[in-house]
């Protein structure tokens, strides 16, 4: 009995001897993997060879929390708890997620220290958190958790520095100490992607909120390891990453710092790519030496709002006094609409001394551009195409040449609903403007036309009301009958000219008349104190009309033949009564009482196809053929000039008896130029012409023998006869042809032919154009016809082979959206493609015109635009012409650019601007450039009518 007591007094003794006196070690082989504080689990069947397992050991709560539910795991070492020494007071673990760590050459836990130390691109996880290093030390003690890279003897710099990503935010460090119970953290170097920009800093702190206090900062939106800019700062603070706030900071260019900089700065960024960074616009400067002098122009600020809705609020400032003001906006809402917005003010004030002596005031000019653009959906949709501009604002505005010679702007906004399958209605407010002409003396644009008119519509689509229920095939069952209704109320600053001359009336207007407009149109200023006199001579017209197809019918197996009839008619809100008073004089009184005017004809028309082709046995050339379409109409309309239509009202005009058709709807000003309301009878004639070649394939394994080449597209000639006139019977001949020759050679030809003779106006001497009198020009030794006008226009362009599409606008590492790069491919004239090494694109176009007797008028002029890439990174560019008919060039402009992959520089001058009203200047603009524009390698055309970007 002594002896077993002795027995078990030595067992118990050298357990406690060993369990004080001997540490707990364990080494885990490499290739191990395990984790941290989940449920035990049964241990494999079968332990792979290269596995060192280490026995069991119970171990005292305090020394690991035993007693945490989850447990405690890890390959190579296993502890186990026992129920004996469960301390049922015990805390729970704070740890929130289960931590997997895993390293590729060893993973050495030190139980005593509580600490697991990974080697060899060790990771470890935790929740949302990951972080990767070479070298990654877990400490359970104090809840952290330290990384960092090793130095590498042969490649001679650090490897496996830690990337420690939270969710979707990812950070480059040198060395990471964060603390995953408070959440807090410790870093030196790091490198983080925000939006299109990084963040890089020497030391970091983390809060338990995500903020990140950093120091010895920059922040760049260049994406190479040593970034060609920056904006360099002592300390920023990165709040919950969606904002920059930073300190004193200054501007670094290839690594030169610039006496540029702000005593604190906010950058704000979105987490969506789509929707841009907010930032502000640097201005570009230049100079006009003759107009408002030295610049800067378009500087302000960017506002990223979302990725629906963006806006930039821009400014300019003139060495003179002038200044503008511009807001621009792009919104857009996915599957239903997209649109931009671009406001314009700008007050100037000329920089001559002549203006300065004679105190001339300066000027006021506004631009509104606003396009509205619907996804087709549903049984609606609303449209605006809006350009309205002062009447001078291009002209000393603009830096686009085609906006500064363009003299014309419309804009129109729609609204169009639809009713089931056959009904529809819209509604319209459209507004045309005509800038004038320049005025010699002042430079300026004067007599400016504008035409607002609002419009609305409704109608009935063509029904075939013989086949409600698809029909059977019977002839008559394709007759089909609609209905077209369209008002319009108009007001035009342009009041038009009053000709009441007994020459041309044959009678004396006895009523008060405008002599301001008897000599000619009255333009007046379109402003709030001249609308009463433009709403007098405003009117309002309906007009509607019902569309009818009828059937056609085969002739003679080859020939075309259709019959046609319709209806149309107008609605006026005025009628003219006219009174004959004697001695030669007619008294008009204007009635306010509705009528309505119509007419309706019907006629029919043939037409057919036939070849020719001529065989040729050259050694490639095998065939010529030539397509030709005739076809032939006539159209009769019957006489509605008498009384019981009401539509005119025949008057004596003079002592002698005589008399005429005056209109009732339309007044005297229309009566001699448009229908009388007599009836008419028109044959109309055409003749289309196509030559095409049939070429031998060069090659004998091609896979058609022979190919097709145009020679000339089109060659037509029309007019039309008038059987019913009683004098000039036969229409003006036109003649059009187009024709492509070769690849790259467009030419385009239109003619127009008078056959009538034109004799000297006896009655006014003025009138240089004469009189078409009813002989044709042949009779009177005028030539077979006389040309009115012809237009002759050939274009071409030369570049070398494009790439593909997919490696042009869409490389593989390339961040854009299907959005962006469809805007890109839509709009090319607004970027510079450095991948096309070169681009000549030129123009010819001559014009004559004459009317009558007059002489002809010339417009000769050749244009030329080119870009060449001097190197793979600068490009130049040139647009230029010249006129044959003024001898002197047209509006010239060279441009300068530079792709600095995050930036991109620009220099344009206008060497010769056209005009003497229009001095030369030149600009600069240096800016940074989107992530995007830098992996397609295309630099954005920025100016003050851009309406979008990213």
């Amino acid at each position: 009995m002594l002896q077993l007591k002795n027995i078990r007094f030595s067992i118990w003794l050298c357990l406690w001897v060993f369990l004080l006196t001997e540490p707990v070690f364990a080494q885990q082989q490499s290739g191990r993997s395990g984790s941290l504080f989940r449920k035990d689990k049964k241990t494999d069947a079968k332990t792979p060879a290269d596995t060192a397992v280490v026995p069991r050991l119970a171990l005292p709560t305090d020394t690991l929390p035993a007693t945490d539910t989850t447990g405690i795991r890890r390959s190579g070492l296993r502890v186990t708890t026992d129920s004996t020494t469960t301390d049922s007071l015990s805390s729970t673990s704070d740890l929130q997620s289960t931590v997997e760590y895993h390293s590729e050459d060893s993973t050495i836990t030190d139980v005593e220290k509580r600490q697991v130390h990974l080697y060899g691109d060790a990771e470890v996880k935790y929740g949302t958190i990951q972080l990767k290093a070479a070298y990654i030390r877990i400490d359970w003690t104090t809840n952290e958790i330290f990384a960092e890279g090793r130095y590498d003897s042969t490649a001679k710099k650090t490897i496996g520095e830690p990337i420690f990503q939270d969710g979707p935010e990812s950070y480059n460090t040198r060395e990471l100490r964060y603390n995953y119970k408070t959440k807090k953290g410790f870093i030196r170097g790091v490198v983080t992607q925000q939006g299109e920009g990084n963040i890089r800093g020497d030391k970091v702190k983390k809060d338990d909120e995500g903020n990140l206090y950093i120091r010895g900062s920059i922040y760049t939106t260049c994406n190479l390891t040593h970034p060609h800019f920056f904006i360099n700062a002592p300390k920023i603070k990165l709040i919950d990453n969606k904002q920059v706030v930073s300190g004193p900071f200054n501007l670094v260019i290839a690594d030169v710092p610039l006496p540029v900089g702000l005593p604190f700065g906010f950058f704000p960024f979105p987490k969506k790519k789509e929707t841009g960074t907010s930032g502000i616009l640097f201005p570009a400067y230049g100079e006009e030496p003759n107009g408002r002098g030295f610049f800067l122009r378009d500087g302000g600020y960017y506002f990223a709002v979302s990725e629906y809705f963006n806006a930039s609020v821009t400014g300019q400032i003139y060495s003179t006094g002038s200044w503008g003001l511009g807001v621009s906006s792009v919104y857009t809402k996915r599957y239903r609409y997209n649109g931009n917005v671009a406001l314009r003010f700008n007050r100037n004030r000329s920089g001559d001394e002549l203006d300065k002596l004679l105190n001339r005031p300066g000027r006021n000019d506004f631009s509104v551009i606003w396009s509205h653009s619907p996804v087709p959906r549903g049984n609606s949709n609303f449209s605006a195409n809006v350009n309205v501009t002062s009447n001078s604002f291009n002209q000393f505005n603009a830096l686009d040449n085609q906006r500064y010679i363009s003299n014309v702007a419309s804009s129109s906004v729609q609204y169009n609903r639809t009713f089931g399958q056959y009904a529809r209605a819209g509604a319209s407010l459209r507004v045309n403007q005509n800038f004038g002409q320049v005025n010699t003396a002042s430079g300026r644009r004067e007599n400016g036309k504008t035409d607002v008119s609002t419009q609305f519509n409704f109608g009935i689509n063509q029904i075939a009301p013989f086949a409600l229920n698809g029909g059977r095939g019977r002839w008559y069952e394709s007759f089909r009958l609609g209905l077209d209704f369209n008002g319009n109320y108009s007001v035009n600053n342009s009041l038009s000219a009053i000709d009441t001359s007994f020459s041309r009336l044959g009678f004396v207007v006895v009523n008060a008349i405008d002599t301001s407009r008897v000599g000619g149109e009255t333009i007046l200023p379109f402003d709030l104190n001249n609308l009463p006199a433009l709403l007098r001579d405003a009117q309002f017209t309906g007009r509607y009309s019902l569309p009818i197809s009828l059937p056609n019918f085969k002739l003679l197996r080859f020939v075309n033949f259709t019959p046609s009839l319709s209806l149309q008619g107008e609605v006026f809100t005025k009628q003219y009564n006219y009174r004959y008073l004697g001695d030669n004089r007619v008294q008009i009184d204007t009635l306010n009482k509705v009528g309505s005017e119509y007419s309706y004809s019907f006629g029919a028309g043939m037409n057919t196809r036939f070849y020719g082709t001529f065989q040729i046995q050259g050694k490639r050339l095998e065939a010529i053929r030539h397509t030709v379409i005739p076809s032939i109409s006539f159209s009769y309309t019957p006489d509605f000039s008498g009384d019981n239509f009401g539509f005119y009202q025949r008057i004596q005009i003079n002592e002698l008896g005589d008399s005429r058709f005056l209109s009732r709807y339309r007044g005297i000003g229309n009566s001699f130029t448009s229908s009388d309301g007599r009836a008419s009878g028109v044959i109309s004639y055409s003749l289309n012409n196509s030559f095409e070649m049939k070429l031998r394939s060069k090659s004998d394994t091609a896979n058609q023998q022979f190919e097709k080449v145009s020679l000339l597209d089109n060659l037509s000639f029309g007019g039309s006869y008038n059987l019913m006139a009683d004098s000039l019977n036969l229409s003006n001949i036109s003649i059009n042809a187009n024709a492509r020759v070769g690849q790259n050679l467009n030419m385009n030809f239109n003619m127009t032919l008078d056959p009538y003779a034109y004799i000297a106006d006896p009655r006014s001497a003025s009138n240089t154009a004469g009189l078409k009198i009813n002989e044709f020009a042949i009779s009177r030794g005028q030539g077979l016809a006389r040309l009115q006008n012809m237009n002759v226009a050939l274009s071409t362009s030369f570049n070398p082979k494009k790439k593909s599409t997919e490696q042009t606008t869409k490389p593989a590492n390339t961040t854009a959206t299907e959005e962006q790069l469809e805007f890109i491919d839509r709009n090319p004239d607004l970027y510079v493609d450095f991948n096309i090494p070169w681009n000549i694109s030129l123009n010819y176009n001559f014009g004559l015109s004459r009317f009558g007797l007059q002489k002809a008028s010339l417009i000769q002029t050749v244009s030329a635009t080119g870009d060449l890439s001097l190197t793979p990174k600068w490009k130049i560019s040139l647009n230029t012409g010249f006129d044959f008919v003024a001898l002197s060039p047209s509006i010239t402009t060279v441009s300068l650019y530079r792709d600095l992959h995050c930036w991109d520089m620009s220099f344009n001058w206008t060497p010769f601007a056209g005009s003497q009203f229009r001095a030369s200047n030149y600009s600069f603009t240096l800016k940074a450039k989107s992530s995007i524009l830098q992996d397609l390698k295309l630099t954005r055309r920025r100016s003050f009518y851009d309406q979008s970007g990213f």
